[in-house]
Parts: structure tokens; sequence; C-alpha cells
């Protein structure tokens, strides 16, 4: 019997199929599971699984900045009335205290960075709080190891969520949110009556990968929609959405790229620096703790756990999954989410050019 050559195009394609089927069932799971970033950490998962088994598979670069220019939108889609009117009644209290929370994160992640503790800027994207997917990228595009990035962000986010619940119940919050605000991520795979707000988004989804493409630097893919998207839309010229079927995939691009990057040597290195990063995460974590007891005394009417979460370092979509079984002021929380968001994807590669350039002429 003679041997079946079998074209590479197809054994290509039969392991792209099973990378998706693989990703759809563990992105389910987890989001039937409620756990945050189960659209990025699902895939990213499979397409570890099948890197370390030789697939071979790789992304092409265009693709991880199309998923910045969505995420970018998924950001300024954020900007609602409610989160508005709460920034204008608290705006100086919010803007003070998050600039001291990023000062503080931006001194630590400096530190961890010149003492060679973690490679490169790694420190720095990440210990940013903000959207972990969106700091992924952005250390990759400004040549930071996503790899261990994504471990960071993933990391701090279930330590977040483990201290949250723990004090929520040490302070004895239980029922509904005293405003309901449904979570930023909420699916709806049904079209739309109106198609002018997601037509408005995907116009400037594709106007922030055009702008990276021609000028050649990436960030502007997500910083771009991000920043563009939320003037437009707090000074009320148009309505932006991001459907479900946009920003889905975006987040399984993302993971797909992250996951197809690993090898044997790269998870064995994440593991050995597990314990520098998990110290790191903890710091972090305590410092934005006792932050929130200040941010308590300038805003005297909110309670303490609303003063925690609005300063926490798990991210918007982390912090509504928390703050849906307990009793807490939602809009102030997520106006110091977005302020504090804004200010690290404004800053942060800025920072992370600043902190390289120094480091290397040491």
């Amino acid at each position: 019997m003679g041997i079946i050559m079998v074209p590479r195009f197809v054994c290509k394609l039969a392991l792209w199929l099973i990378l998706a089927l693989l990703s759809v069932s563990s992105s389910t799971l987890m989001y039937q599971q409620e756990l945050p970033g189960a659209f990025m950490l699902g895939p990213m998962g499979a397409a570890l699984a099948m890197a370390l088994c030789g697939a071979g598979l790789r992304l092409h670069r265009n693709f991880t900045l199309a998923a910045q220019s969505v995420m970018g939108c998924l950001i300024a889609a954020l900007v609602t009335p409610p989160l508005l009117a709460v920034y204008l009644d608290y705006w100086l209290e919010l803007s003070v205290i998050n600039v001291v929370t990023l000062g503080v994160i931006t001194l630590m992640a400096v530190i961890v960075t010149q003492r060679q503790w973690l490679p490169n800027t790694t420190a720095i994207w990440g210990l940013f709080p903000g959207a972990a997917s969106a700091m992924v990228l952005l250390a990759d595009t400004h040549h930071s190891d996503p790899r261990v990035v994504a471990l960071m962000q993933y990391s701090r986010i279930a330590l977040v969520t483990l201290a949250s619940i723990s004090l929520a119940a040490m302070l004895g919050h239980a029922g509904g949110t005293t405003q309901a605000i449904t979570s930023p991520l909420k699916l709806t795979w049904s079209l739309p009556e109106n198609y002018s707000p997601a037509l408005a988004g995907l116009a400037l989804a594709l106007c922030g990968f055009c702008v990276a493409k021609l000028s050649g630097i990436g960030s502007l893919a997500l910083l771009l929609p991000a920043l563009g998207g939320t003037v437009l839309q707090a000074t009320g010229t148009t309505v932006i959405d991001t459907p479900t079927y946009v920003f889905v995939p975006a987040f399984v691009i993302t993971g797909w790229y992250v996951g197809l990057t690993f090898s044997r040597s790269s998870v064995r290195q994440c593991l050995s620096l597990l314990p520098v990063i998990l110290s790191t995460l903890v710091a972090v974590i305590l410092v934005c703790g006792l932050l929130s007891l200040v941010l308590a005394l300038l805003i005297p009417r909110i309670d303490p756990l609303t003063a925690y979460l609005a300063l926490s370092p798990g991210g918007i979509e982390t912090i509504v999954i928390i703050a849906s079984d307990v009793d807490v002021f939602l809009p102030l929380i997520l106006a110091s989410q977005f302020l504090r968001l804004i200010m690290v994807l404004s800053v942060g590669p800025a920072v992370a050019k600043t902190v390289g350039s120094w480091i290397s002429k040491k």
C-alpha cells in the first residue's frame, strides 16, 4: 500500500478547526461559570495546548491590530450618561485619587524593572490596572513579552476577585446593587434594530487600524478608537456600539495570538517568575486598598466596599461581575475604573518607552 500524502494546507486547516473547537468548548464552559475573561482565556489555553503539542500555528500581526481597534471601540462604548453624571459630581476626588494610584503603581513597576526582577518593560504592562486584554496587546506592540503580561494580568484578576469577595463577606454586604447597570460585555447575538451605533463603532475601528498600519505606530490601533470614541460619546456627537459578534472574535484572536507564541521553555520561564509576579501583585492590591480608605474620606457618603472596588486593580468587567452580588454604588465604581483606564491608555506607552530607554542606557 502506498502512503497517502495529505496536502500541507489541509493539515493546517484541520489544526485550525481543532483549535476553534477547543476554544469554543473552553470559553463556553468558563462563561457559564461566570469567570472573567472567558473569551480570551479559553482560546489562549486552547492555543497554548496546541503550541505545546507542536502544531506550529501562527497569527499574522494584522489580526492583533484589528483586535486592538475593536477593543478601543469597546472601551469608548462604556461612556454612558450615568457614568458621566457621576464623574461630573465627583470629578476632583476621582481624578486626584486615580492620579496618585497610578503614580504609585508606576513607581513600583519602575523599581521592579530597574531591579530586573522581570524582563524588559513587562512589569509596567503587567502591573498597570485596566483592561487585561488591552494591556497584553499593548505590551506586544511595545516589544514586551505578552505571555508574562498575560500571566500577570489574569493572576491579578484572580487575586482581586478573592480579595473583593472576602472583603464583602467581612463587611456583611449582600443583595443587589443600588444602581442597576448591566455588564459592559453583555452578550446579545441578535441583530440590532438601529445599525448606526454599530456602524459608527466599526468605522472608528477601521480608522484606528488604518492609521496604525500607515504610521507604523501599533498602539494607535487601540488608542485612537478608545480616546477618540470617548470624546465623541461624551460630547454627544455620536453613539458607539460594539456588537457581540465583533468583540468576541477580537478577544478570541488575542487569546490565540498570545497562546500560540508559547513554547515549553517559555512556560518554564513564566513559572519561574511566578513568585516575583505574585509578590508584586499582592503589593499593588494592598496599595489600592489603602488608597481606597483615602477615597472613602474624600467622599464620605460612600461605603468602604464601594471605595475599594472603585480603586481595585481588577478591571471594569471583573468589578461589574463582583459588584452584581453586593450592595454598592456601581456608577461611581465604573466612573473611577473608566477614568483610570483612560489614564493608563494615555500614559502607558510613554512610560514604557521612557523606562525602557532609561534601563537600556544603564
